[in-house]
């Protein structure tokens, strides 16, 4: 396996991202580090990540040029490790695992020089949440009722990412593309993805080889549209 070729288990840090950038960006490809507990955990666009004791907050070191690709394919290994527990969630373009329409868990990657920080927030047994994230988020433990042995899953998602990421490695892209549409929420559906100049409106038609949607606008004009805040309108 690459991925858990070393690992690192913490019980309170800042951020697993911002540790593997400070203590081991020379460690070894496949590192993974998990803590129970971040203080000052990251999401997407600068925002802070909840991430309480009950979770499974982890980052695993990566080295691949189609790092457009990547949030993609753990985004596909979070959906394959879940079905060891006869749970099916969805996939939310660009980094949101959705179950019954509830964020349960996030992905973040970061680039230095020619490697990559992937990180997973996954909200197994959380509890609770801040008011400003109810409605939103949920965790697993709420949608299910099902209680997670956080190592256990934390096995599992490392030998699906392991096994997803060897099909990226070996460039068989339009495998990981067919996963990613058997779990995504996004094809046919009406959206709005705002971006740094302006915010496109238009429905999905599909995903192309580097991950960015394929959105037909109003005027029948279409976009590839790489990275963005997308809400879904249907």
């Amino acid at each position: 396996m690459i991925v858990g070729r070393k690992f690192y288990q913490l019980t309170e840090i800042g951020s697993t991202n911002d540790y593997v950038k400070s203590e081991l960006s020379d460690a070894p490809e496949g590192t993974v580090v998990i803590a129970d507990v971040q203080t000052a955990g990251k999401g997407r666009m600068g925002r802070d990540w909840y991430s309480p004791e009950g979770g499974l907050w982890m980052s695993v070191l990566l080295q691949h040029s189609e790092n457009c690709l990547i949030p993609l394919t753990a985004g596909v290994a979070i959906c394959e490790a879940f079905h060891n527990y006869s749970i099916r969630p969805n996939i939310k373009w660009p980094n949101d695992i959705l179950l019954h329409g509830k964020k349960v868990a996030g992905i973040l990657t970061e680039v230095i020089d020619d490697r990559v920080i992937l990180g997973m927030g996954i909200n197994l047994n959380v509890r609770q949440f801040p008011d400003d994230l109810i409605g939103r988020a949920s965790s697993v433990l709420i949608e299910t009722r099902k209680h997670f042995d956080a190592q256990a899953f934390c096995q599992h998602l490392c030998k699906t990412l392991d096994e997803n990421y060897r099909i990226l490695k070996d460039e068989q892209v339009d495998t990981l593309l067919a996963k990613w549409r058997n779990y995504s929420v996004m094809l046919g559906r009406d959206v709005t993805i705002k971006l740094p100049d302006r915010t496109v409106f238009g429905r999905v038609l599909d995903i192309d080889r580097r991950g960015a949607l394929i959105v037909v606008r109003a005027d029948y004009g279409v976009e590839h549209i790489i990275a963005g805040e997308c809400r879904l309108l249907n």
